[in-house]
């Protein structure tokens, strides 16, 4: 998989390493949109799409057209919180929510299955 990388937030991105966790997530010939946008924003989308009237860390959005999967939306404000929360460091916790995203887009729901993978595919770039 690729990326297409929009950083709207104006945060820090390490765009090699999120380049790097797609082509990792999936080898198929596709394209992903990973944004990372502002607190206000997210909040705004998880109310319209998801009927949740607060900020969230991570949304997806299948569209399936052609070879474009859809796209991920990142909060780096919340990941920030995430990361003190779980003593992470932001950079490991924007790459979770990644590769979290991602694999919504591949059709994977919460579960053990997806959130095994999830930790293999952050392991194998060193983030336990």
């Amino acid at each position: 998989m690729e990326a297409i990388i929009n950083n709207l937030a104006g945060a820090r991105i390490d765009s090699s390493l999120i380049k790097k966790l797609t082509a990792r997530v999936s080898r198929k010939k596709m394209i992903v949109g990973v944004s990372f946008v502002k607190k206000s924003a997210i909040r705004k989308l998880n109310r319209v799409f998801r009927k949740k009237d607060k900020p969230t860390d991570v949304l997806s959005f299948n569209m399936n057209e052609g070879k474009y999967l859809g796209d991920v939306i990142i909060c780096p404000e919340v990941a920030k919180a995430n990361a003190k929360r779980y003593g992470s460091t932001l950079k490991a916790e924007m790459a979770r929510l990644a590769v979290h995203g991602m694999l919504h887009l591949l059709g994977m729901d919460h579960g053990r299955k997806m959130f095994n993978i999830q930790d293999k595919i952050m392991e194998g770039i060193g983030y336990a």
